[in-house]
């Protein structure tokens, strides 16, 4: 991606609008057909009066740029439904609110991966400091979803989903996983390590094998509904 993508995304987040969740799904980008897997993402959006937390544009735009990233291991995501958060879930503070998100609605299963999108995200580490986004798990429950703030970069959800597909924070240089202040390379010259990238592939046939994420299939060009998965 351009520098000037970059910073037309940054301005997206600045600038963004109050949209309804009917424009979110219809910005959506849909997977590349020439991706191999393609794996759904439910996305879940605070909506308060006024409008939702993050715009349309916004959101799209950072799943486009996940799905450039994951390009390099042929998968693309694309939005499998959106519903509504309550506006008291605008700020995410503690560890509790990070598990009521999931456990208020109890149902993390579909075989696809559910993002959290709220207005602001604190970290549960270090008092007064704020996230842009966090891969966070239940107790005693494998299966991992993504809560991002409306505050977040533009490579913030491609960074998670790199951790829902089993990667560690790193030190490559050229990783989207390394979270070191740096110059270089610039952020649109980054993605994965090609150690990250053997690790990716692996664990996603871990997670298909298991039931936790189910391909998106397509007949004719249309998406056709997945099979029923059992929550676990």
């Amino acid at each position: 991606m351009s520098r000037a993508a970059l910073v037309l995304l940054v301005a997206l987040r600045a600038t963004a609008r109050a949209d309804g969740l009917a424009d979110i799904e219809a910005a959506m980008p849909a997977c590349d057909a020439q991706r191999t897997s393609c794996f759904g993402l439910r996305l879940h959006v605070v909506d308060r009066e006024g409008g939702t937390v993050a715009s349309a544009a916004w959101i799209a735009a950072q799943v486009a740029l996940a799905n450039q990233h994951f390009a390099g291991v042929d998968i693309a995501f694309e939005a499998s439904g959106v519903d509504a958060l309550p506006a008291t879930a605008a700020h995410v503070v503690t560890r509790r609110d990070r598990n009521a998100l999931a456990n208020g609605e109890g149902r993390l299963g579909g075989g696809v991966i559910h993002v959290y999108v709220v207005g602001a995200l604190d970290d549960v580490d270090v008092p007064g400091e704020a996230r842009n986004g966090v891969a966070w798990r239940l107790p005693r429950d494998s299966r991992k979803y993504i809560i991002i703030a409306a505050t977040a970069l533009p490579l913030t959800l491609a960074h998670e989903l790199g951790h829902v597909f089993g990667l560690p924070h790193s030190t490559y240089i050229e990783s989207i996983m390394n979270k070191t202040p740096r110059a270089e390379p610039p952020p649109e010259e980054r993605g994965f390590a090609e150690p990250e990238r053997k690790k990716i592939r692996a664990y996603r046939e871990r997670l298909v094998r298991g039931g936790l994420l189910v391909p998106v299939r397509r007949v004719a060009g249309r998406r056709a509904p997945a099979p029923p998965v059992e929550s676990r």
